[in-house]
């Protein structure tokens, strides 16, 4: 049944790629106005915040999504039982379920699929798919990534990232069908040599996860130490660097598309081959990027509404990327903006000396993706080279999460065998204050950055 659903929705999908711009915006339209009237009907939390503005449900016919006020993650997890349509879904309930059910591939009351995230901002927050829009989410990842379906033998994919959370892309990567796709998770945190026997047994015709992951399989087998020709190869999570993209093409043959997603939207474009830029998938998605001022501006912060997303709706939710609009056409013939650049993460890997001598990493979207019930916000310190300090503002008993995530992080440093050479501490505190330099809060601090930054 789901190969159908996924099916249904990948037909949906391609319809909108032979449209003009013109006809993308009246479909854009048509979707916000259906999406406004469920949401109105079904979330208390817009109900009210919509009347609190001057907006009711006679004028969802008639209002712009310009005229919408903007939300963000915190104003979502503060309102949380409030904000999902499905009244059956609870926060609480949810960070149970994460913390009992580690399988990113589990489903929340057997119906639906849970992302949880604390992104750049730092604050943790839960993301609910039902089974319709989790096959959309899919579709669109498949149009970013140009993979056809299969059909006769069934498609090896090799996935290296973080991959015992239930966060975006590994959540994804567990749902596809079993049916049409053989799957071999690879966490990022395993030790290399680990990761090498794997993927040399495997022998994948598709690499995919975060772009310093497939970077690190093409260092591996340009040293000889693994050897495999994948035929296609797809990155997100992190950025494809100048470096890595040569290195990755060096290595295999291949050519990377690097695809942006967010637990938000699940997959929100992808790189076209011809302008090197992003495609905006506007038609599932309205995307407005904003200035300071919250004006429209070509470069700035993004502003997103989900269009296919009815169980917890994001109508005009501030996201703390930021992108650059391209003001050319591209030559592809997609109707789709395309985004010039984008700022994204810019934390840094951690790397640590083991007691033979030799380095090795713990990758910044391990730490972000980091998650414990009762720990709102957190920020990772490396303060010497061997010593990791998480200060975290929590609620509930302090002791119990204090414990939680003590735990969590002896799983992630005995995943990379760093548990007898890392020395980790908690602070727990009040409140995290941004960087003073740029007014941005930094998720993790490599050695050195704090003083710099005046952290």
């Amino acid at each position: 049944m789901r190969s159908l659903e996924l099916l249904r929705a990948v037909y949906a999908v391609r319809k909108a790629e032979s449209l003009n711009n013109e006809q993308v915006q009246q479909l854009q339209d048509q979707r916000l106005k259906k999406l406004l009237k469920h949401t109105v009907a079904n979330s208390r939390f817009y109900r009210r915040f919509y009347r609190e503005h001057g907006i009711n449900e006679g004028d969802l016919d008639e209002v712009r999504v310009e005229d919408l006020p903007i939300i963000d993650k915190n104003i979502m997890m503060e309102n949380y039982d409030d904000f999902v349509t499905d009244p059956a879904i609870k926060q609480a309930g949810l960070e149970a379920f994460i913390n009992e059910s580690p399988t990113p591939g589990s489903k929340y009351k057997k119906k639906y699929s849970v992302v949880h995230t604390s992104g750049s901002s730092g604050t943790i927050g839960l993301f609910v798919y039902g089974p319709r829009e989790w096959e959309m989410s899919k579709a669109l990842s498949l149009r970013a990534t140009g993979i056809k379906l299969p059909f006769g033998r069934r498609k090896k994919i090799a996935f290296i990232a973080a991959t015992d959370g239930h966060f975006a892309s590994v959540t994804s990567f567990y749902n596809l069908p079993r049916l049409l796709f053989k799957l071999l998770p690879l966490s990022i945190s395993s030790p290399l040599d680990e990761i090498r026997d794997k993927i040399d047994q495997f022998q994948p015709d598709v690499i995919t996860g975060y772009a310093s992951g497939l970077n690190l399989l093409a260092k591996e087998q340009l040293a000889g130490r693994i050897q495999i020709d994948p035929s296609e190869a797809f990155c997100t999570g992190d950025p494809l660097t100048v470096v890595f993209r040569q290195r990755i093409k060096k290595a295999f043959g291949v050519d990377p598309i690097n695809m942006y997603g967010s637990s938000e939207t699940m997959t929100l474009a992808g790189e076209c081959g011809q302008c090197r830029g992003f495609h905006l998938f506007n038609d599932w998605c309205s995307v407005q990027v904003v200035g300071d001022d919250l004006l429209p501006a070509k470069a700035g912060r993004v502003i997103i509404t989900n269009l296919y997303n009815y169980t917890q709706p994001l109508i005009r939710y501030q996201m703390n990327d930021e992108i650059v609009l391209s003001d050319k056409a591209c030559p592809c013939g997609w109707p789709f903006p395309v985004i010039e650049s984008m700022a994204g993460r810019q934390e840094d890997f951690l790397w640590f000396e083991q007691e033979g001598g030799e380095k090795d990493f713990i990758h910044p979207i391990v730490l972000a993706e980091f998650f414990v019930p009762g720990l709102e916000k957190f920020q990772f310190r490396q303060t010497s080279p061997n010593h990791l300090v998480m200060r975290a503002v929590v609620n509930g008993d302090e002791r119990e999460v204090e414990a939680a995530i003590r735990g969590k992080m002896e799983e992630i440093l005995s995943g990379k065998s760093l548990q007898s050479c890392v020395r980790f501490d908690v602070e727990l505190v009040d409140e995290i204050g941004n960087d003073v330099k740029t007014g941005k809060f930094r998720l993790v601090v490599p050695l050195g950055v704090g003083e710099a930054v005046g952290l």
